[in-house]
Protein backbone atom coordinates (compact mmCIF):
# COMPACT_ATOMS: atom_id res chain seq x y z
CA UNK A 1 0.00 0.00 0.00
CA UNK A 2 1.40 3.39 -0.95
CA UNK A 3 2.05 5.70 2.03
CA UNK A 4 0.81 9.21 1.24
CA UNK A 5 1.77 11.03 4.44
CA UNK A 6 4.82 11.60 6.64
CA UNK A 7 5.47 10.81 10.28
CA UNK A 8 5.09 14.12 12.13
CA UNK A 9 6.65 15.08 15.44
CA UNK A 10 4.48 14.22 18.41
CA UNK A 11 3.78 16.84 21.08
CA UNK A 12 6.47 17.39 23.63
CA UNK A 13 4.34 18.41 26.63
CA UNK A 14 0.88 19.30 27.87
CA UNK A 15 -2.48 17.56 27.88
CA UNK A 16 -3.94 16.70 24.55
CA UNK A 17 -7.07 16.64 22.38
CA UNK A 18 -7.86 15.95 18.76
CA UNK A 19 -9.29 18.79 16.67
CA UNK A 20 -9.22 18.15 12.96
CA UNK A 21 -11.35 19.79 10.26
CA UNK A 22 -10.81 16.69 8.13
CA UNK A 23 -12.10 14.39 10.88
CA UNK A 24 -15.01 16.75 11.60
CA UNK A 25 -15.98 16.64 7.92
CA UNK A 26 -15.95 12.84 8.06
CA UNK A 27 -18.09 12.94 11.23
CA UNK A 28 -20.66 15.17 9.53
CA UNK A 29 -20.72 12.76 6.59
CA UNK A 30 -21.34 9.89 8.99
CA UNK A 31 -24.13 11.77 10.77
CA UNK A 32 -25.79 12.30 7.39
CA UNK A 33 -25.20 8.86 5.88
CA UNK A 34 -25.03 6.30 8.70
CA UNK A 35 -27.81 3.75 8.16
CA UNK A 36 -28.36 2.96 11.84
CA UNK A 37 -28.72 6.67 12.59
CA UNK A 38 -31.18 7.00 9.73
CA UNK A 39 -33.28 4.28 11.38
CA UNK A 40 -33.19 6.22 14.64
CA UNK A 41 -34.31 9.32 12.78
CA UNK A 42 -37.17 7.40 11.17
CA UNK A 43 -38.29 6.19 14.59
CA UNK A 44 -38.37 9.81 15.77
CA UNK A 45 -40.31 10.89 12.68
CA UNK A 46 -42.81 8.07 13.30
CA UNK A 47 -43.34 9.32 16.85
CA UNK A 48 -43.99 12.83 15.48
CA UNK A 49 -46.69 11.43 13.22
CA UNK A 50 -48.27 9.65 16.20
CA UNK A 51 -48.28 13.02 17.99
CA UNK A 52 -50.02 14.66 15.03
CA UNK A 53 -52.66 11.92 15.13
CA UNK A 54 -53.19 12.51 18.86
CA UNK A 55 -53.65 16.24 18.24
CA UNK A 56 -56.12 15.50 15.47
CA UNK A 57 -58.47 13.84 17.97
CA UNK A 58 -59.28 17.28 19.43
CA UNK A 59 -60.98 18.32 16.19
CA UNK A 60 -64.47 17.33 15.00
CA UNK A 61 -64.82 14.61 12.39
CA UNK A 62 -67.07 14.70 9.35
CA UNK A 63 -67.49 11.58 7.24
CA UNK A 64 -69.53 10.62 4.20
CA UNK A 65 -70.87 7.16 3.53
CA UNK A 66 -73.22 5.61 1.00
CA UNK A 67 -74.39 2.05 0.56
CA UNK A 68 -76.92 0.23 -1.55
CA UNK A 69 -78.25 -3.26 -0.71
CA UNK A 70 -79.69 -5.96 -2.91
CA UNK A 71 -80.87 -9.11 -1.15
CA UNK A 72 -82.76 -12.34 -1.84
CA UNK A 73 -83.69 -15.17 0.49
CA UNK A 74 -82.62 -15.46 4.07
CA UNK A 75 -84.83 -15.35 7.12
CA UNK A 76 -88.35 -13.95 6.86
CA UNK A 77 -91.38 -13.31 9.07
CA UNK A 78 -94.98 -14.24 8.19
CA UNK A 79 -97.50 -11.50 8.92
CA UNK A 80 -101.19 -12.83 8.91
CA UNK A 81 -102.66 -9.56 7.76
CA UNK A 82 -105.25 -11.26 5.56
CA UNK A 83 -106.41 -13.57 8.36
CA UNK A 84 -106.81 -10.56 10.62
CA UNK A 85 -108.46 -8.09 8.25
CA UNK A 86 -110.45 -10.18 5.78
CA UNK A 87 -113.28 -11.01 8.25
CA UNK A 88 -113.57 -7.34 9.11
CA UNK A 89 -113.57 -6.32 5.47
CA UNK A 90 -116.23 -8.96 4.69
CA UNK A 91 -118.50 -7.67 7.42
CA UNK A 92 -118.09 -4.11 6.18
CA UNK A 93 -118.96 -5.16 2.62
CA UNK A 94 -122.13 -6.86 3.92
CA UNK A 95 -123.11 -3.80 5.89
CA UNK A 96 -122.49 -1.38 3.01
CA UNK A 97 -123.81 -3.78 0.32
CA UNK A 98 -120.60 -2.95 -1.65
CA UNK A 99 -117.25 -4.45 -2.50
CA UNK A 100 -115.25 -1.44 -1.34
CA UNK A 101 -113.21 -3.57 1.03
CA UNK A 102 -111.24 -6.16 -0.96
CA UNK A 103 -109.85 -9.37 0.42
CA UNK A 104 -106.03 -9.25 0.99
CA UNK A 105 -103.33 -11.94 1.21
CA UNK A 106 -101.14 -12.78 4.12
CA UNK A 107 -97.62 -11.21 3.86
CA UNK A 108 -94.16 -12.83 4.24
CA UNK A 109 -91.45 -10.12 4.85
CA UNK A 110 -87.76 -11.03 4.56
CA UNK A 111 -85.35 -9.59 7.11
CA UNK A 112 -82.68 -8.63 4.58
CA UNK A 113 -83.73 -5.34 2.92
CA UNK A 114 -83.81 -5.47 -0.85
CA UNK A 115 -83.21 -2.44 -3.06
CA UNK A 116 -82.35 -0.42 0.04
CA UNK A 117 -80.01 2.58 0.08
CA UNK A 118 -78.54 4.86 2.74
CA UNK A 119 -76.50 7.96 1.91
CA UNK A 120 -75.44 10.24 4.75
CA UNK A 121 -73.03 12.75 6.29
CA UNK A 122 -71.98 11.96 9.87
CA UNK A 123 -70.57 14.49 12.35
CA UNK A 124 -68.99 13.87 15.79
CA UNK A 125 -67.12 16.04 18.29
CA UNK A 126 -65.74 15.17 21.75
CA UNK A 127 -66.92 17.84 24.18
CA UNK A 128 -64.90 16.42 27.07
CA UNK A 129 -62.59 13.41 26.86
CA UNK A 130 -59.65 12.99 29.24
CA UNK A 131 -58.19 10.14 27.15
CA UNK A 132 -57.65 12.49 24.21
CA UNK A 133 -56.06 15.18 26.36
CA UNK A 134 -53.60 12.95 28.19
CA UNK A 135 -52.87 10.78 25.16
CA UNK A 136 -51.62 13.87 23.35
CA UNK A 137 -49.30 14.63 26.27
CA UNK A 138 -48.01 11.06 26.36
CA UNK A 139 -47.34 11.04 22.61
CA UNK A 140 -45.46 14.31 22.94
CA UNK A 141 -43.31 12.88 25.73
CA UNK A 142 -42.68 9.71 23.70
CA UNK A 143 -41.56 11.89 20.79
CA UNK A 144 -39.18 13.74 23.11
CA UNK A 145 -37.79 10.42 24.28
CA UNK A 146 -37.24 9.25 20.69
CA UNK A 147 -35.50 12.52 19.86
CA UNK A 148 -33.20 12.11 22.87
CA UNK A 149 -32.43 8.51 21.87
CA UNK A 150 -31.50 9.76 18.41
CA UNK A 151 -29.21 12.38 19.97
CA UNK A 152 -27.62 9.70 22.14
CA UNK A 153 -26.88 7.56 19.09
CA UNK A 154 -25.43 10.58 17.28
CA UNK A 155 -23.13 11.14 20.25
CA UNK A 156 -22.08 7.48 20.24
CA UNK A 157 -21.56 7.53 16.47
CA UNK A 158 -19.33 10.60 16.73
CA UNK A 159 -17.13 8.68 19.15
CA UNK A 160 -17.08 5.53 16.99
CA UNK A 161 -16.04 7.51 13.89
CA UNK A 162 -13.31 9.33 15.84
CA UNK A 163 -12.04 6.09 17.34
CA UNK A 164 -11.98 4.29 13.97
CA UNK A 165 -10.14 7.20 12.34
CA UNK A 166 -7.50 7.25 15.10
CA UNK A 167 -6.93 3.52 14.74
CA UNK A 168 -6.49 4.02 11.01
CA UNK A 169 -3.86 6.70 11.71
CA UNK A 170 -2.25 4.48 14.34
CA UNK A 171 -1.75 1.64 11.86
CA UNK A 172 -0.29 4.09 9.32
CA UNK A 173 2.12 5.62 11.82
CA UNK A 174 3.21 2.18 13.05
CA UNK A 175 3.85 1.16 9.44
CA UNK A 176 6.11 4.18 8.99
CA UNK A 177 8.08 3.16 12.10
CA UNK A 178 8.75 -0.24 10.52
CA UNK A 179 9.54 1.31 7.14
CA UNK A 180 12.16 3.44 8.87
CA UNK A 181 13.47 0.34 10.64
CA UNK A 182 13.61 -1.47 7.31
CA UNK A 183 15.63 1.41 5.88
CA UNK A 184 18.14 1.05 8.73
CA UNK A 185 18.34 -2.71 8.19
CA UNK A 186 18.83 -2.26 4.45
CA UNK A 187 21.74 0.06 5.18
CA UNK A 188 23.08 -2.54 7.62
CA UNK A 189 22.92 -5.20 4.91
CA UNK A 190 24.84 -3.02 2.47
CA UNK A 191 27.47 -2.32 5.16
CA UNK A 192 27.77 -6.02 6.01
CA UNK A 193 28.19 -6.91 2.33
CA UNK A 194 31.07 -4.51 2.14
CA UNK A 195 32.59 -6.16 5.19
CA UNK A 196 32.28 -9.59 3.54
CA UNK A 197 33.79 -8.30 0.29
CA UNK A 198 36.74 -6.93 2.23
CA UNK A 199 37.14 -10.24 4.11
CA UNK A 200 36.46 -8.47 7.42
CA UNK A 201 33.36 -10.56 8.25
CA UNK A 202 31.84 -13.84 7.18
CA UNK A 203 28.69 -14.30 5.09
CA UNK A 204 26.50 -14.97 8.13
CA UNK A 205 26.27 -11.21 8.89
CA UNK A 206 24.51 -10.70 5.56
CA UNK A 207 22.15 -13.61 6.22
CA UNK A 208 21.35 -12.18 9.64
CA UNK A 209 20.50 -8.80 8.08
CA UNK A 210 18.31 -10.56 5.50
CA UNK A 211 16.47 -12.33 8.31
CA UNK A 212 15.86 -9.06 10.14
CA UNK A 213 14.64 -7.49 6.88
CA UNK A 214 12.15 -10.35 6.41
CA UNK A 215 10.85 -9.73 9.93
CA UNK A 216 10.39 -6.05 9.13
CA UNK A 217 8.54 -6.88 5.90
CA UNK A 218 6.23 -9.21 7.82
CA UNK A 219 5.38 -6.45 10.31
CA UNK A 220 4.77 -3.99 7.47
CA UNK A 221 2.38 -6.41 5.75
CA UNK A 222 0.50 -6.94 9.03
CA UNK A 223 0.17 -3.22 9.58
CA UNK A 224 -1.00 -2.67 6.01
CA UNK A 225 -3.68 -5.29 6.61
CA UNK A 226 -4.67 -3.61 9.89
CA UNK A 227 -4.85 -0.26 8.11
CA UNK A 228 -7.07 -1.71 5.37
CA UNK A 229 -9.39 -3.23 8.00
CA UNK A 230 -9.54 0.04 9.95
CA UNK A 231 -10.29 1.94 6.73
CA UNK A 232 -13.07 -0.49 5.79
CA UNK A 233 -14.72 -0.16 9.22
CA UNK A 234 -14.43 3.61 9.11
CA UNK A 235 -16.06 3.72 5.67
CA UNK A 236 -18.80 1.41 6.94
CA UNK A 237 -19.58 3.89 9.72
CA UNK A 238 -19.93 6.80 7.30
CA UNK A 239 -21.72 4.62 4.70
CA UNK A 240 -19.09 4.89 1.97
CA UNK A 241 -17.48 2.21 -0.18
CA UNK A 242 -15.31 0.05 2.06
CA UNK A 243 -12.22 0.60 -0.09
CA UNK A 244 -12.62 4.38 -0.35
CA UNK A 245 -9.29 6.07 0.34
CA UNK A 246 -9.07 8.27 3.43
CA UNK A 247 -7.28 11.55 3.99
CA UNK A 248 -4.85 10.95 6.86
CA UNK A 249 -4.67 14.13 8.90
CA UNK A 250 -1.59 13.37 11.03
CA UNK A 251 -1.47 17.01 12.13
CA UNK A 252 -4.09 16.15 14.74
CA UNK A 253 -1.52 13.88 16.38
CA UNK A 254 0.38 16.75 17.97
CA UNK A 255 -2.26 19.18 19.24
CA UNK A 256 -2.12 20.41 22.84
CA UNK A 257 -4.93 21.89 24.97
CA UNK A 258 -5.64 22.58 28.61
CA UNK A 259 -6.24 19.84 31.15
CA UNK A 260 -9.64 18.35 32.09
CA UNK A 261 -11.18 18.78 35.53
CA UNK A 262 -12.92 15.62 36.69
CA UNK A 263 -15.62 17.28 38.77
CA UNK A 264 -16.56 19.68 35.98
CA UNK A 265 -16.77 16.78 33.55
CA UNK A 266 -19.10 14.84 35.86
CA UNK A 267 -21.38 17.86 36.31
CA UNK A 268 -21.42 18.46 32.57
CA UNK A 269 -22.25 14.82 31.87
CA UNK A 270 -25.17 14.86 34.31
CA UNK A 271 -26.55 17.92 32.55
CA UNK A 272 -25.83 17.22 28.87
CA UNK A 273 -25.90 13.47 28.29
CA UNK A 274 -28.93 12.84 26.04
CA UNK A 275 -29.75 9.68 27.96
CA UNK A 276 -31.10 11.83 30.79
CA UNK A 277 -33.44 13.67 28.43
CA UNK A 278 -34.80 10.31 27.26
CA UNK A 279 -35.27 9.11 30.85
CA UNK A 280 -36.98 12.36 31.86
CA UNK A 281 -39.40 12.07 28.94
CA UNK A 282 -40.15 8.44 29.81
CA UNK A 283 -40.76 9.34 33.45
CA UNK A 284 -43.05 12.19 32.42
CA UNK A 285 -45.04 9.78 30.21
CA UNK A 286 -45.51 7.39 33.16
CA UNK A 287 -46.73 10.23 35.39
CA UNK A 288 -49.11 11.39 32.66
CA UNK A 289 -50.49 7.84 32.43
CA UNK A 290 -51.31 8.07 36.15
CA UNK A 291 -53.29 11.26 35.53
CA UNK A 292 -55.07 9.67 32.58
CA UNK A 293 -56.27 6.66 34.57
CA UNK A 294 -57.26 8.78 37.57
CA UNK A 295 -59.31 11.03 35.27
CA UNK A 296 -61.02 7.98 33.77
CA UNK A 297 -62.01 6.90 37.28
CA UNK A 298 -63.39 10.29 38.32
CA UNK A 299 -64.72 12.02 35.21
CA UNK A 300 -67.18 11.07 32.45
CA UNK A 301 -66.72 11.61 28.73
CA UNK A 302 -69.17 13.78 26.81
CA UNK A 303 -69.74 14.12 23.10
CA UNK A 304 -72.13 15.48 20.50
CA UNK A 305 -72.83 14.15 17.05
CA UNK A 306 -75.34 13.84 14.32
CA UNK A 307 -76.00 12.71 10.81
CA UNK A 308 -78.15 13.69 7.87
CA UNK A 309 -78.94 12.07 4.56
CA UNK A 310 -81.37 9.84 2.71
CA UNK A 311 -82.47 6.28 3.32
CA UNK A 312 -85.19 4.09 1.89
CA UNK A 313 -86.06 1.65 -0.89
CA UNK A 314 -84.74 2.87 -4.22
CA UNK A 315 -83.28 6.29 -4.93
CA UNK A 316 -86.03 8.87 -4.48
CA UNK A 317 -84.02 11.60 -2.82
CA UNK A 318 -86.00 14.58 -4.03
CA UNK A 319 -89.49 13.54 -3.02
CA UNK A 320 -88.76 14.48 0.61
CA UNK A 321 -89.77 11.13 2.03
CA UNK A 322 -86.27 9.62 2.23
CA UNK A 323 -84.50 12.63 3.82
CA UNK A 324 -83.71 12.47 7.54
CA UNK A 325 -81.73 14.37 10.23
CA UNK A 326 -80.46 12.89 13.51
CA UNK A 327 -78.73 14.65 16.44
CA UNK A 328 -77.07 13.07 19.48
CA UNK A 329 -75.67 14.23 22.80
CA UNK A 330 -74.01 11.57 24.92
CA UNK A 331 -72.21 10.94 28.19
CA UNK A 332 -70.30 7.77 29.09
CA UNK A 333 -68.94 6.76 32.48
CA UNK A 334 -67.72 3.41 33.75
CA UNK A 335 -69.57 2.68 36.98
CA UNK A 336 -67.92 -0.70 37.47
CA UNK A 337 -65.27 -2.51 35.45
CA UNK A 338 -63.94 -5.08 37.88
CA UNK A 339 -61.25 -2.81 39.35
CA UNK A 340 -59.42 -2.43 36.03
CA UNK A 341 -59.03 1.35 36.35
CA UNK A 342 -57.64 1.08 39.87
CA UNK A 343 -55.18 -1.56 38.72
CA UNK A 344 -54.09 0.61 35.78
CA UNK A 345 -53.43 3.52 38.15
CA UNK A 346 -51.29 1.29 40.37
CA UNK A 347 -49.47 -0.10 37.34
CA UNK A 348 -48.67 3.43 36.13
CA UNK A 349 -47.38 4.39 39.60
CA UNK A 350 -45.10 1.35 39.63
CA UNK A 351 -43.79 2.26 36.17
CA UNK A 352 -43.11 5.84 37.34
CA UNK A 353 -41.29 4.58 40.42
CA UNK A 354 -39.23 2.28 38.22
CA UNK A 355 -38.37 5.27 36.00
CA UNK A 356 -37.20 7.31 38.99
CA UNK A 357 -35.01 4.43 40.20
CA UNK A 358 -33.55 4.02 36.72
CA UNK A 359 -32.83 7.75 36.52
CA UNK A 360 -30.93 7.67 39.84
CA UNK A 361 -29.03 4.55 38.80
CA UNK A 362 -28.08 6.11 35.46
CA UNK A 363 -26.70 9.17 37.25
CA UNK A 364 -24.36 6.92 39.21
CA UNK A 365 -23.41 4.93 36.11
CA UNK A 366 -22.61 8.08 34.13
CA UNK A 367 -20.54 9.53 36.97
CA UNK A 368 -18.65 6.22 37.15
CA UNK A 369 -18.09 6.23 33.38
CA UNK A 370 -16.64 9.73 33.48
CA UNK A 371 -14.42 8.90 36.46
CA UNK A 372 -13.11 5.74 34.83
CA UNK A 373 -12.53 7.48 31.49
CA UNK A 374 -10.70 10.35 33.21
CA UNK A 375 -8.44 7.94 35.14
CA UNK A 376 -7.68 5.99 31.96
CA UNK A 377 -6.92 9.22 30.12
CA UNK A 378 -4.51 10.34 32.85
CA UNK A 379 -2.85 6.91 32.87
CA UNK A 380 -2.49 7.00 29.07
CA UNK A 381 -0.99 10.50 29.22
CA UNK A 382 1.56 9.49 31.83
CA UNK A 383 2.32 6.32 29.87
CA UNK A 384 2.97 8.41 26.78
CA UNK A 385 5.36 10.70 28.69
CA UNK A 386 7.32 7.65 29.86
CA UNK A 387 7.35 6.17 26.34
CA UNK A 388 8.60 9.47 24.92
CA UNK A 389 11.52 9.49 27.35
CA UNK A 390 12.23 5.86 26.42
CA UNK A 391 12.51 6.80 22.72
CA UNK A 392 15.12 9.42 23.47
CA UNK A 393 17.19 6.97 25.49
CA UNK A 394 16.89 4.19 22.87
CA UNK A 395 17.84 6.52 20.00
CA UNK A 396 20.89 7.80 21.88
CA UNK A 397 21.97 4.23 22.68
CA UNK A 398 21.53 3.20 19.03
CA UNK A 399 23.52 6.18 17.82
CA UNK A 400 26.47 5.12 19.98
CA UNK A 401 26.24 1.43 19.07
CA UNK A 402 25.89 2.26 15.37
CA UNK A 403 29.08 4.32 15.40
CA UNK A 404 30.92 1.59 17.31
CA UNK A 405 29.72 -1.09 14.88
CA UNK A 406 30.91 0.87 11.89
CA UNK A 407 34.24 1.25 13.65
CA UNK A 408 34.33 -2.53 14.23
CA UNK A 409 34.10 -1.96 17.98
CA UNK A 410 30.69 -3.62 18.53
CA UNK A 411 29.23 -6.99 17.63
CA UNK A 412 26.38 -7.42 15.16
CA UNK A 413 24.14 -8.73 17.93
CA UNK A 414 24.74 -5.52 19.86
CA UNK A 415 23.76 -3.46 16.82
CA UNK A 416 20.58 -5.49 16.23
CA UNK A 417 19.65 -5.29 19.89
CA UNK A 418 20.03 -1.51 19.89
CA UNK A 419 18.10 -1.21 16.62
CA UNK A 420 15.26 -3.39 17.93
CA UNK A 421 15.08 -1.27 21.08
CA UNK A 422 14.66 1.86 18.94
CA UNK A 423 11.93 0.25 16.82
CA UNK A 424 10.14 -1.03 19.91
CA UNK A 425 10.42 2.34 21.65
CA UNK A 426 9.11 4.20 18.61
CA UNK A 427 6.22 1.75 18.29
CA UNK A 428 5.43 2.18 21.96
CA UNK A 429 5.35 5.96 21.70
CA UNK A 430 3.09 5.83 18.62
CA UNK A 431 0.74 3.40 20.34
CA UNK A 432 0.85 5.35 23.59
CA UNK A 433 0.14 8.65 21.90
CA UNK A 434 -2.80 7.37 19.89
CA UNK A 435 -4.02 5.70 23.07
CA UNK A 436 -4.03 9.17 24.67
CA UNK A 437 -6.24 10.44 21.87
CA UNK A 438 -8.51 7.39 22.05
CA UNK A 439 -8.88 7.78 25.81
CA UNK A 440 -9.61 11.46 25.36
CA UNK A 441 -12.31 10.66 22.79
CA UNK A 442 -13.82 8.19 25.25
CA UNK A 443 -13.65 10.82 28.01
CA UNK A 444 -15.48 13.31 25.80
CA UNK A 445 -18.12 10.71 25.01
CA UNK A 446 -18.64 9.93 28.69
CA UNK A 447 -18.85 13.65 29.56
CA UNK A 448 -21.30 14.40 26.76
CA UNK A 449 -18.93 16.83 25.02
Amino acid sequence: MKITYLLLLLPSSGVFAQSSPILEAYIQTGLSNNLALQQQNLEWQKSREALRQARGLFYPTLSFSANYTLAAGGRSIDLPIGDLLNPVYGALNNLTQTNDFPQIENVSEQFLPNNFQETKLKFSYPLFNTDIRYNRQIQEQVSQSKSAQKDAYEHELRYEITSAYLRYLQAGQAEIVWINAKSVLSELRRFNESLVKNNVATRDVVATADYELSKANTEIFKLQSAQNTARAYFNFLINKGLQTELIADTAMLHLAVSAYDLQNLIEQALQKRPEFAALRAGLAASETAIKLNEANRNLPDAYIGGETGFQGYGYNWFNGKQAYVLAQVGVTYDIFNGGQTKSKIQQSKIEAEKGRAQFTETQGQIALQVTRAWNEFEAARNGWLSARDGVKAAEESFRIVNNKYKAQQALLIEFLDAQNRVTTARMQVVLAWVDVLLKEAELKKAAGI
